[in-house]
């Protein structure tokens, strides 16, 4: 006999529930226990029945339209089937419509129920509609088991199998192939940018446990790969990455404890403005500690980061508060290859700076301590560190030493021992510094002297400060002193007509702020007999790609004998004085300067001056050639002059020139005097500088040409 339907409408039930979809929850076997329980009775004779539920609730879930019904189909085998028309989920999850869950044969074996071939429909669930096999068991003990071995998940397949013993669960996911982008959607806590057009798939293996408390263990082997991506302002962007991770965590006394690894061999990221390809060298992170969410507390036992072939991070610490604010953290890095870690992890932060196109050589050792307030201490470790600039600026030989930093003690002294260095094509010998290295400043711990052509160069005193504080702008004072410098060597190193005599000054205040270097005491020196003074220099961006250098410079008494020869000028003797006003360079050429060259008052020297000289101020002057040598001043070897007067002002690319006025229109560069008396006259009155440079170029020296 089959019994009539049972429908009841039970009233608003409120069990203890943690989760909905805690298996280790009561109230999650609720329906499960309650339906296999009645296979419990002996003896129980074939029969069909029928109930149903209008709605449950429970703490932030709620089931309506339940439907449950069952029928024997042989002894000790029975078929189940129940439907729920829609099942909110806790937590703002979502809702399943539509579900039906069902096994077409429950047998008994001993203490247990079994069903081998059970089937999940859902018309619609936050994932997506389902149509699964199900494979479960429940032992009179308690013990209930449930294996679903496919379900729909994120464009992908998810495996799942619960197990639930006396309160003690645990669960086994293993996604296969699930889009990136939709489980960060379906988990309600990854927020990920929806207009990056985010690419990606995940796979591998999840295992959770946990007790009548909640989660207790998770275990994780995850593989992210064909991982893809691009920000709209271009700053972001990620192509065929391939990352591996695993996790291993542990609660205990409401404090996880945790391993990590995680390893990226393949694909590239742009993070401006860094760019990493794994092909240069695979990356590989691990982390352990231990998490106290009650505290918001992050304690970080280990940490270390390789990047293959080029560096070796570790770093300890610990995280607190809103933000996860460090506390102590302290970070090691090393590197056998400080080329490989400057172009690929420094330069690209050093675009648009003088450092931003060097090669680099050596090995390099730093380590950071961080407290509440920033950085408070660093240490450089450097040995056979070597860099070029390879715009041939500057370079360092090898360099050995270290360097520590305090934000707010004095700290050991600094040491570095340099086998050389160069500055625009000049080279020094070996030098050692020793300075001070604290809060903000830099102070020079003892006068540094650096050998350089024949001569040395000595920094007496140098004090920074604002370069090493974020948001500082740095500035220097210092003073130098030049003794015996070669300007034979210095002009042949720079591929300058030959200067003969020696340079030597004192450098008092040296001044550098905000990106201009300048002179306060002014450089003197001595050359070719006579007396060369610079005053006013400054350079704007010195070591730029456009630096701008102002200065006034006067010479006195010049031997124009020795000058001329070494310009293969044609020979000029007397003395000359050159007052050169309002000198610019853009980029180390000439922009701007008013040039004077003339003969001192009461100059009491011999005056003469060759035929070739004449010539070549001739055509300097006006461009034509003199032609002395087809006429019959040929047969003089040089005459005798009063005066030379010569000025150049020159503004961008036009230069004006003038001498000595004369009656008729014109000018004296050389005011003849006595017999056979000869005057270089110069008509033209402005002539475009390149022109003049042309004309320049046409006079050797030695072997090399003027540039």
């Amino acid at each position: 006999m089959t019994p009539p339907a049972v429908r009841r409408t039970f009233g608003q039930v409120n069990p203890s529930v943690h989760s909905l979809i805690d298996p280790g929850n009561p109230s999650c076997r609720l329906l499960a226990v309650g339906v296999l329980s009645i296979f419990s009775a002996a003896g129980m004779a074939a029969f069909e029945l029928g109930f149903s539920v209008d709605d449950i609730e429970g703490e932030g879930w709620r089931a309506d339209g339940i439907a449950i019904s069952l029928s024997e189909v042989a002894v000790d085998h029975y078929a189940v089937a129940i439907t729920v028309a829609n099942l909110v989920l806790p937590d703002s999850h979502g809702t399943l419509e539509g579900l039906r869950l069902e096994c077409p044969d429950v047998s008994r074996d001993g203490s247990a129920w079994l069903c081998e071939h059970g089937r999940l429909k859902l018309q619609a669930s936050p994932i997506e509609p389902q149509d699964a096999t199900w494979q479960g068991s429940y032992v009179d003990d308690g013990h209930l088991q449930i294996t679903i071995p496919r379900l729909a998940l994120a464009q992908g397949t998810v495996a799942l199998e619960l197990n639930a013993d006396d309160g003690v669960w645990s669960a086994r996911l293993q996604p296969h192939r699930t889009t990136i982008a939709r489980l960060a959607a379906l988990s309600g806590q990854l927020a990920l940018p929806s207009d990056w057009g985010i690419e990606g798939r995940a796979s591998g293996l999840v295992k959770l446990g946990g007790g009548p408390a909640g989660l207790e263990s998770v275990d994780a082997d995850l593989v992210f790969d064909q991982l893809a991506y691009a920000s709209p302002d271009g700053t972001q962007a990620a192509e065929k990455v391939v990352i591996k991770t695993e996790l291993r965590g542990r609660v205990r006394k409401a404090l996880w404890r945790f391993d990590a690894t995680l390893a990226w061999p393949s694909g590239a990221a742009y993070a401006e403005p860094l760019f990493i390809d794994a092909s240069d060298g695979p990356v590989t992170l691990s982390l352990s500690g231990s998490w106290s969410p009650q505290q918001v507390r992050l304690q970080l036992d280990g940490g270390s980061l390789e990047l293959a072939g080029t560096a070796a991070v570790s770093a300890t610490g610990l995280f607190q508060g809103p933000g996860l604010a460090p506390k102590d953290l302290t970070i090691a890095l090393h590197s056998d290859d400080a080329g490989r870690l400057y172009g690929r992890l420094l330069q690209p932060f050093l675009i648009g700076t003088p450092a931003d196109d060097m090669q680099v050589a050596g090995h390099v050792g730093l380590v950071l301590h961080f407290d509440e307030q920033g950085l408070d201490q660093a240490g450089l470790e450097i040995k056979d560190l070597a860099l070029e600039d390879r715009q041939g600026r500057f370079a360092l030989d090898d360099t050995d030493g270290s360097i520590g930093w305090d934000r707010s003690k004095v700290v050991p002294v600094s040491r570095l021992a340099i086998a050389g260095a160069s500055i625009y094509r000049i080279p020094t010998g070996a030098f050692d510094v020793r300075v001070h290295f604290a809060a903000d400043r830099i102070d020079l711990v003892e006068p540094v002297v650096v050998p350089v052509l024949g001569g040395s160069i000595a920094l007496d005193r140098f004090a920074l400060s604002g370069a090493l504080i974020a948001g500082a702008r740095p500035k220097w004072e210092a003073s130098a002193s030049l003794r015996d410098v070669s300007l034979e060597q210095l002009t042949r190193t720079l591929e300058w007509p030959p200067f003969n005599g020696s340079l030597s000054a004192q450098l008092r205040e040296l001044n550098y702020v905000e990106g201009l270097f300048s002179v306060g005491g002014g450089l003197e020196f001595s050359a070719f007999g006579g007396r060369i003074e610079v005053s006013g220099l400054s350079i704007q961006d010195p070591l730029g790609t456009v630096p701008v250098l102002k200065a006034d410079a006067i010479m006195r008494g010049l031997e124009l004998e020795a000058l001329t020869e070494t310009f293969a000028f044609g020979r000029i003797e007397g003395r000359l004085d050159a007052d050169m006003r309002s000198i610019q360079l853009v980029g180390w050429q000439p922009d701007r300067f008013d040039l004077h060259l003339y003969t001192p008052q009461n100059d009491d020297s011999r005056h003469r001056i060759s035929q070739r000289a004449v010539e070549n101020l001739t055509e300097l002057g006006s461009g034509v050639p003199a032609g002395l040598s087809a006429t019959v001043l040929r047969v003089f070897d040089e005459f005798r002059y009063d005066r030379i007067d010569l000025r150049i002002l020159l503004q961008g690319s036009v230069a004006d020139l003038d001498g000595l006025a004369r009656p008729d229109g014109g000018y004296y560069l050389v005011k003849g005097s006595g017999l056979p008396r000869i005057d270089v006259i110069g008509r033209n009155r402005s002539v475009a500088w390149k022109d003049l440079v042309e004309r320049l170029q046409q006079i050797q020296v030695e072997g090399a040409q003027i540039k």
